[in-house]
């Protein structure tokens, strides 16, 4: 045994060494010697291990691939692959370094091999991937039927089931129909690597392959189906939030319109309510057309200055027919200095628009809704409670987080969904937003916004 401070040659076999190294090459005869050269590597789970050879054949790749050799070197042993093998380990840690973990994607690897699998594992472990492995081809089957993943691994050459014909079942499969593939497997060829292509593979590796580019490949590929997939749920969330903020002023127009058709003498304050809630509609279709155009992501706010005060007063006078409809009473109380603020009027009247809304909807027909204004030298604060219904928030503990649904309870939705694009918008005011609440006794939400 030949000991560098890098690397590791075995001459010959011999009892089964503790390898210190990152690499050992492997300079003997491994055809001959299979059972000791698993025990080695299987002892050595962290170390490299290389072949030297002449023979590149199709069976002999198969076999050293098998017994988890990643590579195959000529003798004598050039010091630059040596080299390059340290250099190439060295932008693989730069490569996973520079990109937080992915611990939300879920990766299946399918391979008859278990030290592919182990191989595989080791390469992929350093991703923060969640990995799922099976060694069997109806197991794989089974899962990919059943379980949404990032992305499927899978061997090629796998008995009863192979992983052309897995691919073939995921792409009809509900969870995984539109998952990428990648083919892992010591069989080479023009045809196999095709067919692989024409099964809606993204890439094809070859056994044995180099762990860092493997890794840097995965990666790659998991970090952009995880951005694809986060701007799916962005953009969702931004039309479930625009039909949020239209559902309002449209509520308030037909609760007007029964108004109007029923009394003259209030007609001229209610054509009014209507051209205020439609202006308000027409600039949220504009937003839309923007948003489609620009492809923002982000919430970017347009700051003036201008008073709390004003903004409160604006989106009580468009939705107080909604109030009215429930006979509800809106008692306003401004102890503030009444001074202008920096902040976006848009987003902001849609925060109060969104709590007092919810006030609304949730509070008892005939009870009141409280809105206070008030501020020290620090920030304003403003604070809207209702009498209502109340939520649990030990069983809604995170209802600024997520979109809560009260729909069984109280046969309303879209509490939740208000909450969050609040939050949204007062964080990015460099504010912050509270609740309190109790079942049957109303709910409290206060926001502040830096002075």
């Amino acid at each position: 045994m030949i000991t560098s401070e890098k690397y590791t040659i075995l001459e010959k076999e011999d009892n089964i060494p503790q390898i210190e190294t990152e690499l050992c090459i492997i300079n003997f005869d491994i055809i001959n010697n299979t059972d000791y050269v698993k025990n080695l590597i299987s002892k050595n789970k962290h170390t490299t291990f290389w072949a030297v050879s002449d023979n590149f054949s199709k069976e002999y790749v198969k076999t050293v691939a098998k017994l988890g050799i990643q590579n195959i070197v000529k003798y004598p042993i050039s010091t630059n692959i040596i080299e390059k093998f340290f250099a190439n380990k060295e932008k693989e840690k730069d490569i996973i370094t520079n990109y937080p973990p992915l611990t939300n994607s879920k990766v299946l690897i399918a391979d008859d091999n278990d030290m592919n699998i182990t191989l595989l594992k080791e390469t992929l472990k350093d991703t923060g991937a969640k990995l799922t492995c099976t060694e069997s081809s109806q197991k794989a089957l089974q899962i990919i039927g059943n379980e949404k993943f990032d992305l499927l691994l899978l061997d090629i050459l796998m008995p009863n089931i192979s992983g052309f014909e897995l691919a073939e079942y995921a792409r009809k499969s509900s969870p995984n129909k539109n998952t990428p593939i990648i083919f892992i497997s010591a069989v080479s060829g023009t045809e196999n690597i095709l067919n692989g292509y024409q099964l809606g593979a993204c890439s094809y590796i070859e056994k044995p392959f180099s762990p860092h580019i493997v890794k840097a490949q995965i990666y790659n590929l998991l970090k952009t189906e995880a951005d694809k997939q986060q701007k799916e749920r962005e953009k969702d969330s931004f039309v479930a939030a625009l039909t949020h903020d239209l559902k309002n002023p449209i509520l308030a127009e037909i609760n007007a319109l029964k108004y109007l058709s029923k009394d003259k003498e209030y007609s001229s304050e209610m054509v009014d309510g209507l051209l205020n809630s439609a202006k308000y509609m027409k600039h949220i279709t504009d937003q839309i057309l923007s948003h489609y155009k620009q492809e923002q992501t982000t919430l970017k706010l347009i700051k003036e200055e201008i008073s709390l005060n004003k903004i409160i007063l604006m989106s009580i006078e468009e939705l107080k027919y909604l109030a009215v409809d429930k006979e509800l009473e809106i008692r306003y109380n401004n102890v503030s200095e009444n001074k202008a603020v920096p902040v976006d009027v848009i987003e902001i009247k849609r925060v109060i628009n969104n709590l007092l809304s919810n006030a609304i909807e949730y509070s008892k027909n005939g009870s009141q809704v409280d809105i206070t204004l008030s501020n020290n030298s620090e920030f304003y604060k403003v604070t809207i409670k209702d009498y209502g219904t109340g939520i649990d928030l030990n069983k809604y503990d995170k209802v600024f987080e997520e979109y809560v649904s009260l729909s069984k309870e109280h046969k309303k939705i879209g509490f939740g969904l208000g909450l969050k694009i609040s939050k949204n918008i007062i964080e990015a005011h460099d504010g912050s937003i509270k609740i309190k609440s109790e079942p049957n006794k109303g709910t409290e939400v206060s926001f502040t916004i830096p002075a």
